[in-house]
């Protein structure tokens, strides 16, 4: 029934969804780092000069220093003005090498390593809520199949208090036409005949309700709902375990370190940083390094016959920087606020969990005494029964005995 429910129950299956929604925007943000081709055309289509330009280039960005390697070619035709002589090349072109580094904005963080962790943070949040959402049904399977098993246990009960009667039914009338019992006795049996039949019937209703329930959960290979029958109800309860009335710290220790309550409000908490680290970014100014080589090819000017090595420095410097402050202050007040959730969800647990231990402990109490009050009170009503099979009872009494054991079975 666990299994089913794991595999079929659409609330699971939509989770699992989810996880795939996620990792699609994971792989949506690592797109960020893709290979590039990019190419510039430049060419006057009137006036003295008639030069024609065409700049291509592979870039390939790198998470490390926001690097960005690059390599690309470039090849000039016709004529330029003197001012516009940098893009004059020899007759074979152009071919260039080079990569850019950050110093200090956007060498440990920008905006597109923020957007890959987070994102990242997200899938793994989606991971953790599809397992909160596992948990929460494969709970509400276990209660509708004991809910169905107990309901099922109850009409065992209800219908050994009829067949009881109806079988004492059949001796009083012998006794009444032996002339041995007053008819009276017939009449009120038979009431309360009447009364464990409705008691029977609302067990029946109770039992094919939590079955329909229990169908939510219990699914064919298919994912349909699948009803059980009342015959395919086993005969024991099943084993659910023990919770250690010691040792407790030990336990809510354990649990702590696995709810997946705790863990979406660490990915919070780490998205919140994340965010953070962007805002510090937008603190600092950035100063760009760019190591260039370059070659030309073919025939052409000697001056572009050697290799030229490019070393560029860009910086720019924020002046006002209230958007970095501003992030700075919002991600700083986002992390202690989602600290403190964490530690009320954290206390919660703890007392959920004590409190579970505790009601465990009194159920298993309750068990125990309804069990033996079950032996007792059966023992009575089979005294009772033969007292009165006896003529030394009263009629009532043997009833109440009889019904005192079926809610101590109950119970």
């Amino acid at each position: 029934m666990l299994r089913s429910s794991f595999q079929h129950f659409p609330q699971i299956v939509a989770a699992e969804e989810g996880i795939n929604a996620s990792a699609g925007r994971v792989l949506a943000s690592e797109g960020a780092f893709d290979l590039q081709l990019e190419q510039k055309t430049q060419t006057r289509a009137a006036g003295y000069y008639d030069g024609t330009v065409i700049d291509s280039k592979v870039v390939k960005p790198l998470p490390d220093f926001n690097t960005r390697l690059y390599g690309g070619y470039r090849i000039a035709d016709g004529a330029f003005p003197v001012y516009e002589d940098e893009y004059q090349t020899n007759g074979g072109g152009e071919f260039k090498v080079g990569a850019i580094f950050s110093l200090l904005k956007d060498r440990d963080i920008d905006e597109r390593r923020h957007a890959l962790r987070d994102s990242r943070l997200a899938l793994s949040q989606s991971e953790l809520e599809a397992r909160l959402v596992q948990l929460s049904v494969q709970h509400r399977a276990m209660r509708g199949y004991l809910g169905w098993l107990a309901a099922g246990r109850a009409l065992e009960v209800h219908r050994d208090l009829l067949t009881l009667a109806e079988t004492r039914q059949a001796g009083l009338v012998s006794r009444v036409e032996d002339g041995d019992l007053a008819a009276v006795y017939l009449n009120e049996n038979q009431q309360y005949i009447l009364k464990r039949k409705g008691r029977l019937t609302e067990g029946e209703r109770l039992l094919r309700e939590r079955a329909n329930r229990l169908a939510l959960y219990l699914r064919d290979d298919e994912g349909r709902p699948r009803i059980v029958e009342g015959a395919s109800m086993p005969e024991g309860w099943p084993e659910l375990g023990e919770v250690p009335a010691d040792g407790m710290d030990a336990t809510i220790a354990a649990a702590l370190a696995v709810r997946p309550e705790l863990g979406l409000k660490d990915a919070d908490i780490e998205r919140a940083r994340n965010d953070l680290a962007l805002g510090q970014n937008a603190l600092k100014p950035r100063v760009d390094l760019n190591l260039e080589a370059a070659r030309d090819a073919g025939g052409g000017s000697i001056t572009r016959e050697d290799t030229d090595a490019i070393v560029r420095l860009e910086l720019s410097i924020p002046l006002e920087r209230r958007q970095g402050r501003g992030k700075v202050a919002e991600s700083r007040a986002k992390m202690a606020q989602l600290t403190l959730e964490r530690q009320l969800a954290s206390d919660r647990i703890a007392v959920e969990i004590r409190n579970l231990s505790n009601d465990l402990l009194a159920a298993e109490q309750f068990v125990t005494l309804a069990t033996e009050e079950v032996a007792q009170a059966t023992l009575l009503a089979r005294a009772e029964a033969e007292r009165f099979a006896n003529g030394a009872s009263d009629f009532f009494l043997v009833n109440l005995r009889e019904e005192a054991a079926a809610d101590a079975r109950l119970r």
